[in-house]
């Protein structure tokens, strides 16, 4: 996509650019610090000479809505700046408009004062189907070298709303065969799930932080790649992620012994190191794990009330939380079997020994 730039009527150039997309013009939003780090700085000045032009050429405005991704989940009606209802208005009147119904868009209802922000990318759609040079004639515009792709990046605050239980919810969707997320194959890597099938990493993200912030997140919004927020928290939800041309982990890798493997209940048949190494899915635990602290805001026992920031003095004793499968027990699971959070508890360690050693009891009996 081409992004164009606008220029004063004495000809100079103005830091502000502008998408065009089907009959609209996209305006894209102020940002950063004046004489530091600003983009659009002309913003202002840009969206005024957008609209004269726009009246001396004779072309109407549909309507106008902010765009921004922050509130993309809204309803038009809840964004817009601009409508048939307002008529024909001169277009410094139109600006003042915009800018004013602009500040409120987003904006909590109990919120005081008269601020909010009057530089937000906002989308113009114009009367007619026009082609995108007539528009560019129209508006004295050209063409612009500046790299506006990570201007509609979301910050990393955004990005670190995304939990494991919203990772685990994005891959079930996209392995029951969701496909409408905007998202590519991947190029250079894959994340593998806890059965070994492999899925583009930032389409696992994406899905995620759709369902996180509220709105559609497509790959405009986020980087991926090593170092990436998008694969820490990926690593971190427990997943893997592989060089495509790296082989998958296979079942017959060697299972670690030692002390963290000692504490479970696992004893010493091939069967039981399958039922080890499929119970111990870190992404289906830590997804459980999250969805429990968005429910209850800490972690505990849902057996004995165990506090384990309280017991061990710090959120380094939630280490002594274990996930649980309580409806059923891995080595009973059919081919293909779907395991829900709900399906899943949050036990101490003490407690989930003491109910896998009476789940074996009971297979004695």
């Amino acid at each position: 996509m081409t992004t164009y730039a606008i220029t004063t009527d004495a000809g100079d150039a103005l830091d502000a650019q502008f998408d065009i997309e089907q009959s609209a013009i996209v305006l894209h939003s102020r940002g950063g610090t004046k004489g530091k780090d600003a983009v659009n700085s002309d913003y202002s000045v840009a969206l005024r000479q957008i609209l004269r032009r726009l009246a001396n050429n004779k072309i109407g405005i549909n309507g106008a809505w902010v765009d921004s991704s922050r509130v993309q989940h809204l309803p038009l009606s809840e964004r817009a700046i601009f409508g048939a209802d307002d008529g024909s208005v001169l277009p410094d009147d139109c600006f003042k408009l915009m800018t004013n119904r602009m500040q409120k868009v987003g904006r909590a209802a109990s919120a005081s004062g008269t601020g909010g922000n009057p530089t937000k990318r906002i989308r113009i759609q114009l009367a007619g189907s026009l082609a995108s040079s007539s528009i560019v004639d129209a508006l004295q515009a050209s063409p612009t070298s500046v790299d506006t792709r990570s201007r509609e990046r979301l910050p990393t605050d955004d990005l670190n709303k995304v939990t494991s239980e919203h990772v685990w919810n994005a891959i079930q969707k996209l392995t029951g065969g969701y496909s409408d997320h905007g998202f590519g194959e991947s190029t250079d890597f894959d994340l593998v799930t806890d059965e070994d099938i492999r899925l583009p990493p930032k389409a696992v993200f994406g899905v995620a932080a759709t369902e996180a912030l509220g709105f559609k997140v497509m790959p405009k919004h986020f980087s991926g790649g090593e170092g990436s927020p998008c694969f820490r928290i990926l690593t971190s939800a427990g997943y893997t992620i592989l060089p495509k041309s790296a082989h998958p982990i296979q079942d017959s890798a060697p299972v670690p012994v030692g002390p963290a493997v000692d504490k479970f209940w696992v004893e010493g048949k091939q069967k039981s190191v399958t039922h080890f190494r499929r119970e111990r899915g870190a992404g289906l635990a830590n997804a459980k794990r999250a969805q429990f602290r968005r429910l209850y805001g800490k972690l505990k026992c849902e057996r004995c009330d165990l506090d384990p920031a309280v017991v061990y003095g710090g959120v380094h004793g939630e280490a002594s939380i274990e996930v649980h499968h309580k409806v059923t027990q891995v080595q009973d699971m059919d081919e293909g079997h779907v395991t829900m959070l709900g399906d899943l508890e949050c036990l101490c360690a003490n407690c989930h020994r003491v109910a896998h050693r009476l789940l074996k009891l009971e297979q004695i009996n």
